[in-house]
């Protein structure tokens, strides 16, 4: 009870509730609207999101080792380390990442971006653990390049999966996709004043050009739908329909709706440039819907 009584625990909340308003002023000067989305958000987090639910703990923890890997793993060392050697400073830098963690695992939505702000905490105790490994090695004892071998060994795979993940990204970001070349291809190859349908992460289409209607999912609507509504093509993405093939325990209605959606019309056109798929479809009203 000693600690609840230091006067910089409080310092600390008021600055960070100071620092919140200082970097999101709109909270306050928008309050009706950042309540509502806050809500929304909350909703949206314990109801799900397609292709981002489920299995949370296994998930974080899986993202965890395929983008920081051993820091991961040298962090929670540290964490159990602290509190068996009753740390303050490191039981402190702990208790909101094991907090945080706890309280993302609640919700049913899980990606990349909702933990992220526990991962400078990771680097800091990780930090802390490979430090503590080097303080051996510091010490001119008997044998000490031992230690100091080891800690470097310890460190450079600290460093492996980051800086491959990094350099994947990299590749990846500076790669040309099929969203690009099916832009290309969709100026180059259809008839301007197309009518046409394009879903979330399909490609640019020139509104100019075509008469272009945005879908989140194509299977918001049924393929009668598309052929009454005279639509001539349909574009859609990987990014929407892959999400359901990879789980499709999860998700087998919207699996039978886009394979059904594929079966109907023709394929015109497929891209899978940058290991991301495109697909356009053409709306032919003289064939038979069938079921």
């Amino acid at each position: 009870m000693k600690g609840f009584r230091e006067p910089n625990l409080y310092l600390a909340l008021v600055m960070s509730i100071v620092t919140f308003f200082a970097t999101t002023p709109f909270a306050l000067l928008d309050h009706q609207k950042f309540l509502a989305d806050l809500e929304f958000e909350g909703w949206h987090y314990s109801t799900g999101h397609a292709g981002m639910e489920g299995n949370t703990f296994k998930w974080y923890l899986a993202h965890l080792w395929k983008t920081e890997g051993a820091l991961g793993l040298f962090a929670i060392v540290e964490i159990l380390r602290g509190i068996y050697m009753r740390s303050k400073k490191i039981v402190l830098l702990s208790v909101f990442p094991l907090a945080y963690f706890i309280f993302i695992n609640n919700f049913a939505v899980r990606n990349d971006r909702t933990i992220l702000p526990l991962t400078p905490f990771l680097f800091l105790l990780a930090a802390s653990f490979l430090a503590t490994l080097l303080v051996p090695a510091t010490r001119r004892q008997s044998r000490w390049k031992w230690p100091m071998l080891v800690s470097g060994i310890f460190i450079l795979v600290s460093l492996i999966f980051p800086l491959l993940q990094t350099a994947q990204d990299g590749i990846r970001l500076t790669a040309i996709d099929s969203r690009e070349t099916a832009r290309i291809w969709i100026e180059r190859n259809l008839p301007p004043g197309s009518r046409i349908a394009i879903e979330s992460y399909a490609p640019y289409v020139d509104p100019q050009r075509y008469t272009v209607q945005g879908f989140g999912w194509m299977i918001f609507e049924t393929p009668e739908w598309f052929v009454t509504n005279r639509f001539d093509y349909l574009v859609v993405s990987q990014g929407i329909y892959g999400r359901f093939y990879l789980e499709p325990d999860r998700y087998p209605n919207e699996i039978a709706k886009y394979d059904r959606l594929f079966r109907v019309f023709d394929l015109v056109k497929q891209f899978t440039d940058g290991g991301f798929e495109i697909r356009i479809y053409h709306v032919a009203p003289k064939y038979e819907i069938v079921r």
